[in-house]
């Protein structure tokens, strides 16, 4: 079945099965099809093979982000499922930036970090307010609080609240408020923390968590889930016990790859304007923790979505950085020097050209004459110091010699004499006796 767009649409890229079409992220977006299932033709895994096909576009890194800005690095253990029920297939889409590279948005980073941090403070009330033991993964997360109401201060403060969020209140035996919930209800602890924090009903926050992205395509692959009671899910009459009975139906979906060695994902984390000191090392350590401890994206009970970020693998991918920056401001510098020596060469170029046309019809002296008045005042002095060198040393050539001394009986006589006022020893003196000797052979008398 052709790809459903407009004829022009069609034409412009080659036709139904859209081969010209080599964005990744056009493709999901704008050339799925609802009506692919596993018995249509083509089939729904069909569609997420061509899909699959599509690459992502290597796109540059730039420098954007603001210099308070602290980055996370980890790298996905296992596959990844995000944004997995949003797309125009159910349980189809896969949250793409416009290149084509996986992203996990940022509502969803900031919900694993305080997913993480409330989870390290329940631990810590369940304890019985004492610090939760070495044993607790969660331990880390509570280090540099004094006081359960002191971290869940911290917590409000970062990640915002609402009114709702400190109230105890329950429904159905269950906590409305998952601040309460880490605190098990405990009502001081609340009021404490909301004390601690400005007098608002609503705040948002003061630490911004940015979409993450991968340094480089992982890839996207497919997974299947194969429903055993797909009947019985429906809620069918006659299968309400799950009876094994039903043939499995696989369902195809598409996942995150889990990235190599070189792999990582970029978790940038930046303090807002009313972020206190501590803030964003808080936000930084919980997100860790959660990405290793929690995961993040659908799924991850399943062993999906897990993420290593230990330390040694911030040092690598700072040292690879590092690398990386070095090797391009090299380049850039190479860039620079071959711009500027092209810029060099074609100025060089032009003047020789100007010089070839202005000195068309001039015999050799009036071209040596007229090449020497082309020169700056620097540019004669340091002639006039190597007078007495051979060309080969730095020294002018014979008939650039002739010229100067036409020159300095002419238009550069003040010059000639303020030379010959400084040179009484070392080379200007020999320098000027050669320009005396070469005086008195071509025209027989002193120099001025």
């Amino acid at each position: 079945m052709p790809a459903l767009a407009p004829p022009e649409t069609l034409a412009a890229l080659g036709g139904g099965l859209l081969p010209r079409c080599d964005s990744r992220t056009l493709f999901k977006d704008r050339f799925a099809d609802p009506q692919a299932s596993d018995k249509s033709n083509p089939t729904r895994k069909d569609w997420f093979n061509s899909m699959l096909k599509r690459n992502a576009v290597a796109i540059p890194p730039q420098a954007w982000q603001p210099t308070s800005t602290v980055e996370l690095y980890a790298r996905l253990s296992s596959r990844l499922l995000v944004d997995l029920a949003g797309g125009v297939m159910e349980n189809a889409n896969v949250s793409l930036d416009r290149f084509g590279l996986p992203i996990i948005a940022g509502s969803a980073v900031k919900g694993c970090a305080r997913r993480m941090a409330l989870q390290a403070l329940h631990d810590w009330i369940e304890a019985g307010n004492d610090r939760p033991t070495v044993d607790d993964a969660c331990a880390p997360c509570c280090d540099g609080f004094k006081t359960p109401a002191e971290m869940l201060a911290a917590v409000a403060r970062i990640f915002g609240w609402s009114l709702e969020d400190w109230k105890s209140d329950k429904k159905d035996g269950y906590f409305k408020s998952d601040f309460a919930w880490a605190c098990g209800g405990q009502a001081r602890i609340l009021e404490e923390a909301r004390r601690a924090n400005p007098p608002h009903d609503t705040f948002t926050g003061t630490i911004a968590f940015l979409a993450a992205s991968p340094n480089r395509d992982p890839g996207i692959e497919l997974d299947v889930v194969t429903p055993h009671h797909t009947k019985y899910y429906q809620g069918e009459r006659g299968y309400e016990t799950a009876p094994d009975t039903e043939d499995p139906v696989p369902v195809f979906f598409p996942a995150v790859r889990a990235q190599g060695k070189e792999g990582y994902f970029t978790f940038p984390i930046i303090p807002l304007r009313l972020a206190t000191k501590g803030d964003q090392t808080n936000a930084k350590r919980w997100l860790a923790n959660g990405l290793e401890l929690l995961g993040v994206g659908a799924k991850t009970n399943a062993g999906y979505g897990w993420f290593d970020t230990s330390e040694a693998l911030q040092e690598s991918v700072r040292q690879q950085k590092a690398t990386a920056e070095k090797a391009e401001k090299e380049r850039k510098e190479r860039e620079a020097e071959n711009n500027r020596r092209r810029v060099a060469e074609e100025a060089a170029r032009k003047r020789k050209e100007q010089e070839a046309a202005a000195t068309a019809d001039m015999t050799p002296e009036q071209k040596a004459d007229w090449k020497l008045a082309q020169l700056t005042a620097a540019q004669l002095a340091a002639k006039l110091n190597a007078f007495h060198k051979e060309p080969k040393k730095g020294g002018p050539a014979e008939e650039e010699r002739a010229a100067i001394i036409r020159a300095l009986r002419g238009l550069h006589a003040p010059t000639w004499a303020e030379f010959k006022a400084k040179a009484t020893k070392g080379d200007l003196a020999t320098a000027a006796n050669a320009i005396r000797a070469l005086n008195k052979e071509l025209f027989g008398d002193k120099m001025p």
